[in-house]
């Protein structure tokens, strides 16, 4: 089971990662003389700690600690709504397969492994922790 924590650590890793230019963007529009409504600094605010906190995670669950479960916890619904999936890689096969659409049967694939992530994260810590 420690393995499995390892990885989805690595995952964490991997989409860190994936995530790093989208994250300078976002730090560096935060900076930034652009003027920004309250619902743009909260979700890039909310974006740049889900991004950080990724790291974290990844760095506990290779460990692996408890806390990585928990910071996941915390990540789900904003990995959800900023579609930073742990399994996201897996659109990158939409540019080999010569399908009309390939989103559409991709997406739902991704979100159920995601979920399936936190039924095993759920699983371990019941077990181990």
């Amino acid at each position: 089971m420690k393995w499995v924590l390892r990885f989805f650590g690595l995952l964490d890793l991997v989409g860190f990662i994936y995530s790093f230019d989208f994250a300078l963007l976002q730090i560096s529009a935060l900076i930034g003389d652009q003027p920004q409504t309250g619902g743009e600094f909260f979700t890039k605010i909310v974006f740049i700690l889900l991004w950080l906190s990724m790291l974290v995670s990844a760095a506990f669950l290779f460990v692996p600690k408890k806390a990585g479960i928990i910071i996941y916890y915390f990540q789900i619904l904003p990995r959800l709504l900023f579609l930073i999936l742990s399994f996201g890689f897996i659109s990158y096969l939409s540019y080999f397969l010569k399908w009309n659409n390939p989103e559409k049967i991709l997406m739902p694939i991704i979100i159920f492994f995601e979920m399936l992530r936190a039924y095993y994260s759920y699983k371990i810590q019941k077990e181990i922790f």
